[in-house]
């Protein structure tokens, strides 16, 4: 294990930051970094909003798929219940998805090429190997949705049943925004009996005391919620309409998404990220899950050969609900595992040197696995290990 440089990992920080704020790439930031266990550095930079008030220590966030491993947990918490079977095929638990047609996008219309045989199994939704979502071409299936097909997890995996897959499950891998994971939420509704919002709260936030991570937010956390940032037509800083009707896109509020529904903050997201290091153990001491079903989430679920070389770091892969480095790769670890959100969030956990570090930002602009910001800040990190 190295050792983090604390007045390195500082200076690095500070640095980036202050001059990202300057620049206008964002209009606030707010990071936590732990290792061993111990606050190593946390800071809030910027304001929330363009000219508006500092940004507040307990800022609400809009994580976007940053919930999904917070969903793969839920799932894996019903897996040491008994009650859910990561091998089993999905239509154990759901009506339809039964030899689904596969289906490619051709002049803008899907045309369908086959049928997919393999059973849809609960693990290939965690590890984005089921085909149901393939980039862009999941927009042609979620264009001509109505608004009473997307009101709850229970529209929308309804509407999917019997929708076509864009490759044979189990053989190749591409990462959709949301519907894989919105599968395996239902499915957590439909063992558990609990609504995904409840469940969630009951049984992951409460337990581990993420006090402000929900898919309903209060009137009080809405006050906290930081303002989108974006860039105008001459590159300059401004703010997105404030929306406080919706926590991902044009979901509605009673759409639990299980793949990029959450709001919640900075210090919450660390005390889940700590309990990931600590093999399912929560910073106030409580057991959240026995460690030999957690370990399935940093477990490679997604063969290597699988995965796209040309826009992947070597060595790269999927767990369950969460990117997993099989070695040393860019800027992190082998066993290192974590992810990010449509909106500039990213996390990530280093078993090899007991690091968990909190990135917190919420833009339309330098976004998602691939922004900038979350490259940089991996490596301001990293570089500052001794």
């Amino acid at each position: 294990m190295r050792r983090l440089n604390i007045e390195k990992l500082q200076k690095n920080l500070i640095k980036r930051n202050v001059n990202d704020v300057a620049r206008g790439t964002i209009t606030c930031s707010q990071i936590i970094v732990n290792q061993c266990g111990k606050r190593v550095y946390q800071a809030e930079f910027g304001t929330n909003g363009v000219g508006g008030a500092p940004l507040a220590h307990n800022a609400t966030f809009r994580i976007a798929s940053m919930t999904k491993p917070v969903t793969a947990f839920a799932v894996l918490l019903e897996v040491e219940r008994g009650r859910l079977d990561l091998q089993a095929p999905i239509t154990r638990y759901l009506q339809g998805y039964e030899r689904l047609p596969i289906a490619r996008l051709v002049d803008g219309e899907l045309q369908t090429t086959g049928i997919n045989k393999t059973p849809i199994r609960v693990f290939h939704l965690l590890s984005h190997t089921s085909g149901i979502e393939m980039g862009d071409i999941i927009e042609a299936v979620t264009a001509k949705m109505e608004e009473s097909q997307r009101r709850t997890l229970q529209d929308v995996v309804a509407h999917f049943a019997d929708k076509p897959v864009f490759f044979e499950t189990g053989t190749s891998q591409s990462y959709g925004p949301h519907v894989a994971l919105d599968i395996a939420a239902r499915i957590v509704e439909i063992v558990s009996g609990k609504d995904f919002n409840s469940y969630v709260k009951e049984n992951i936030a409460d337990v581990i005391g993420m006090q402000d991570t929900t898919f309903m937010p209060t009137e009080e956390q809405w006050s906290r919620m930081v303002k989108m940032h974006r860039l105008d037509e001459n590159g300059k800083a401004i703010d997105a309409p404030e929306d406080y009707t919706h926590i991902y896109g044009s979901h509605p509020l009673t759409y639990f998404s299980g793949g990029a529904g959450l709001m919640s903050t900075a210090e919450d997201y660390s005390l889940f990220a700590e309990t990931l290091l600590n093999g399912g153990v929560a910073p106030n001491g409580r057991r959240v899950i026995g460690e030999e079903f957690l370990r399935q989430m940093y477990t490679p679920h997604c063969p290597l050969e699988f995965m796209d070389s040309g826009s992947q770091s070597v060595g790269v892969t999927w767990g369950l609900g969460v990117r997993l480095f099989t070695q040393d790769s860019g800027n992190l670890p082998k066993g290192s595992f974590g992810w990010s959100g449509a909106y500039g969030s990213h996390f990530w956990v280093d078993p090899v040197n007991k690091i968990t570090a909190i990135y917190m930002k919420n833009s339309q602009s330098n976004i998602g696995d691939g922004a900038k910001t979350i490259e940089n800040f991996e490596t301001d990190i990293m570089d500052s290990l001794e």
